[in-house]
């Protein structure tokens, strides 16, 4: 079951310390240090509808999760979505619950009003590979990071 939930929500969840550590091991940029979700970021996001999670729940346990952030771009002038997260645990990683939580994500975008929504995958993960594979997305940047 997917659900939009408050990000708070996903912090509360009695595994959410083991699917976070999980999400870090796949997911974590080294160069910014280990994550550290900040509720009190979340949540003023939220309030202003810039922002939404995604829980994905098996069984009454968070499986999985995804947020994303809506805004617009100065240059062009449209709002367009980016996916600030999305994550299922291994386990969970079979079957459509992957595409039905890009949908989720989708839907809340285009009911913002987004021209748009930009992903962003680990390279060589599995998200990276889905998305080159899926009809409809288009790899249009890659991104490089160094630390400062």
């Amino acid at each position: 079951m997917i659900l939009p939930v408050s990000f708070e929500k996903v912090l509360a969840a009695p595994n959410a310390a083991a699917l976070l550590e999980e999400y870090a091991a796949e997911c974590a940029l080294p160069e910014l240090g280990p994550i550290a979700p900040q509720p009190e970021l979340y949540r003023k996001m939220e309030d202003t509808g810039a922002f939404q999670c995604f829980a994905v729940y098996d069984e009454g346990m968070l499986a999985g999760f995804a947020t994303a952030l809506s805004y617009v771009v100065p240059h062009y002038g449209r709002r367009i979505a980016t996916v600030e997260s999305l994550f299922l645990a291994k386990a969970h990683r079979l079957g459509r619950t992957g595409n039905s939580l890009m949908l989720a994500l989708e839907n809340w975008a285009a009911a913002r009003g987004c021209a748009a929504i930009l992903y962003s995958a680990p390279a060589g993960s599995q998200l990276e590979k889905l998305l080159r594979l899926t009809k409809g997305y288009r790899h249009s940047n890659t991104v490089f990071l160094r630390s400062l």
